[in-house]
């Protein structure tokens, strides 16, 4: 197949979309597939500036947020080579799913994937702050893309479910999972990237990855390494990533005395070197939808103790030991984790459960077969209805057929 993979994160992002675009994109070339990668990188710089030009206009007008929205649409739009012609487009956003039914005029399918955590809007007004003319334009924005898409992937059922009863009335969906090669040999580390045991010497290592910020709350994990200090004095908390949060955050830890034990690591890109070389991973996210650190550790073999929230029950479903309730107590996560840094046994046998569902569910293998099946589907519902509007009288519509939502 010749397939178009669009997206608004662009390929510098440290997004964990980014690596599930650029994962898949691998997989389907190494299947003999063709696979052209358009984002807002992709447009000529002659474009772009026009098109920055109309964005400063608008937000004038209307706001910063709404000239962003809409001008991002008008980029992919541009972006896309519209002479091209694909068997199939898989946007990893609706509104780069948007743009390429514009750009290409319905002549191949589009497969949206939700990377989301919960409805866009809410995710924007709820990080972002935004009240007024802003919140209810991205409210009526993101329901008019979401209407408008026909086949629909959630890299959950969390998301599926949150997404259904805004996806167009005759829209097929359906689970597909973020995957990578649970069996990999590992690499050798790059230079940069630092040796957690080594630097830490002697003390067991907890790792959090992710972009410091409010949702990702690594404030709750400084909090629960302060009460996992007063059980357990020779422990290593490294959170890796950068952010708006990184002032408070060394604030946090300078109050409560926690410099020999929290440390801020930065941004680092090889996430599975980090987590092969420590001893347990934990995730605090107040809002998550299917997030790849957590697939990362099953697969670097680096048992995880994560917050019960969206679709990280679905990952963690084998070992709901690991899970903490989202409304926890700093002092019960500091107690799970020192639990598991106590015993090697635990650590083992958790990583294994976790390993195996890994296996099973999570694989890269798993994820491709998938996404190409839905991907055959999305090209036969296209033809059918394409046949439909064409020759009504020999194509009939049966009941159920294309027109009821599912899941495949």
């Amino acid at each position: 197949m010749n397939i178009l993979l669009t997206s608004l994160i662009v390929p510098s992002a440290p997004s964990g979309v980014r690596v599930h675009y650029e994962r898949l994109a691998s997989q389907l070339r190494t299947q003999g597939h063709t696979v052209t990668l358009v984002t807002q990188d992709s447009l000529r710089p002659v474009v772009r500036r026009v098109i920055g030009v109309f964005r400063r206009s608008l937000g004038v007008l209307f706001g910063k947020q709404i000239g962003i929205e809409l001008t991002q649409a008008a980029e992919i739009f541009f972006a896309i080579d519209r002479s091209a012609q694909y068997d199939v487009v898989n946007a990893q956003d609706p509104c780069s799913g948007w743009a390429a039914r514009l750009a290409l005029r319905d002549q191949a399918p589009v497969v949206v994937t939700g990377h989301f955590n919960d409805h866009p809007a809410e995710e924007l007004i709820h990080q972002q702050g935004f009240t007024g003319l802003t919140a209810r334009f991205l409210h009526h924005w993101y329901n008019f893309l979401l209407g408008r898409t026909r086949f629909f992937i959630g890299v959950s059922d969390y998301v599926r479910r949150r997404s259904e009863p805004w996806l167009a009335p005759d829209a097929r969906h359906t689970v597909v999972y973020n995957g990578l090669a649970m069996n990999q040999s590992p690499q050798a580390p790059a230079p940069t990237t630092p040796g957690l045991r080594q630097q830490f010497a002697g003390r067991p290592v907890i790792l959090n990855v992710g972009q410091l910020e409010a949702r990702k709350n690594q404030r709750y994990l400084v909090q629960a390494a302060a009460e996992l200090k007063r059980q357990q004095t020779d422990f290593a908390l490294v959170l890796v990533g950068q952010g708006e949060d990184e002032t408070l955050l060394r604030q946090m830890i300078a109050d409560a005395d926690l410099g020999k034990h929290v440390f801020l690591l930065g941004y680092h890109r090889d996430i599975m070197t980090l987590l092969r070389s420590a001893d347990l991973y934990v995730h605090a996210a107040l809002r998550e939808n299917c997030p790849l650190v957590l697939i990362e550790a099953m697969a670097a073999q680096c048992p995880a103790v994560a917050l019960a929230v969206g679709g990280i029950p679905e990952l963690l479903a084998d070992t709901p030991d690991a899970l903490v309730l989202p409304t926890a107590a700093p002092s019960v996560m500091a107690e799970r984790l020192q639990i598991l840094l106590s015993s090697a046994t635990k650590r083992q046998e958790l990583q294994q459960r976790q390993h195996n569902r890994g296996e099973k569910h999570f694989d890269a293998s798993v994820m491709l077969r998938d996404t190409l099946a839905f991907f055959d589907l999305a090209r036969r519902g296209a033809s059918a209805k394409s046949q439909a509007t064409t020759a009504p009288s020999l194509q009939p519509t049966y009941p159920g057929t294309l027109s009821t939502k599912e899941r495949v």
